[in-house]
């Protein structure tokens, strides 16, 4: 599949059949602690990539023929779907095809903009990031396009949420010595009790980053955080659902995973289903063909796709 991937466990959506709708590392943002890898292309031009017909009918292909568990079909992916300037349109011809519910992964950068809001409204669930509400530290975690200001993110953010009916789902990203200070904390709970989400999922770095100097905070500063965050603050924790059921994954689904974010083994096994023998063969003909990489992130070993960074 080309702009799908999935379903995969997901920590915050069950199983999400995820919808890539931009090229690879096409961002408003270069995160230092980003799965995917340096931002290639960061923008703030939403564009037409000619890619929605194909985007739509990769779907309803998919649909037909997949009967295991979708709990949502999530706009996200290697770069910012709020860039791709038929989202909204991708989302309506979506929901003409199936009743599973839509959710949206974004950085909020662009909430800035009445249409990407108006856009955003289509889906039942967002999933918006803040990691700062202090310009320096915003700077330095999410290393945004120029053209984008922290203020115009928040305030955006706050339309959005006055006005939305659906789940707001607000991730905050920490990175030890960035933006983890008792001073960051409160600044951000106060900007917090003026927007209404359902809840704050707090969250660190936890596959290999784009920068090497994103490092996660540890257990001790995860409580200390939920506790000067209130009441609507949750740690997430790692999702487990079992194996998903899935017959004839190929190394194209693999690397098709890897693409998305590095994973390891055991991810790679539980998301498509593929027993340890029937792996073991596949990871080794994509090391032999020099199309994957394995490096060591905290205690766990991680695969991804070679790039030519």
């Amino acid at each position: 599949m080309k702009y799908l991937f999935g379903p995969v466990p997901s920590r915050r959506l069950g199983y999400s059949l995820g919808i890539d709708l931009v090229p690879p590392k096409t961002c408003t943002f270069d995160c230092i602690y980003c799965e995917v890898g340096k931002t290639t292309n960061l923008t703030v031009e939403r564009q037409d990539f000619n890619n929605s017909k194909d985007i739509i009918q990769e779907t309803k292909d998919f649909l037909s023929k997949y009967t295991g568990r979708i709990d949502f079909i999530t706009f996200t992916g290697s770069g910012e779907p709020t860039l791709n300037i038929k989202m909204g349109y991708i989302a309506d011809e979506i929901k003409k095809i199936t009743s599973i519910p839509l959710a949206l992964i974004t950085n909020t950068a662009l909430f800035s903009r009445e249409d990407v809001r108006r856009e955003a409204m289509k889906f039942d669930v967002i999933l918006p990031s803040l990691d700062s509400v202090i310009d320096d530290s915003f700077r330095e975690v999410n290393r945004p396009h120029k053209k984008i200001k922290l203020n115009d993110v928040i305030n955006g953010l706050s339309l959005f949420a006055d006005e939305y009916k659906g789940k707001i789902l607000l991730e905050i990203l920490f990175v030890k010595g960035v933006n983890d200070s008792d001073k960051e904390i409160m600044a951000l709970r106060r900007i917090l009790e003026k927007i209404h989400v359902d809840k704050v999922q707090i969250n660190t770095v936890v596959r290999p980053p784009a920068y090497s100097n994103a490092k996660p905070i540890d257990e001790s500063d995860r409580e200390r955080i939920k506790n000067l965050l209130g009441d609507k603050v949750e740690v997430e924790l790692a999702f487990n659902a079992g194996i998903v059921k899935k017959t004839n994954a190929s190394e194209d689904d693999v690397k098709s995973m890897l693409q998305r974010r590095p994973c390891t083994y055991d991810q790679i096994s539980s998301a498509l289903g593929i027993p340890g023998d029937e792996l073991n063969i596949i990871i080794k003909n994509l090391e032999k063909a020099n199309v994957i990489r394995v490096d060591k992130f905290g205690e766990e070993f991680y695969y991804s796709v070679k790039t030519n960074e």
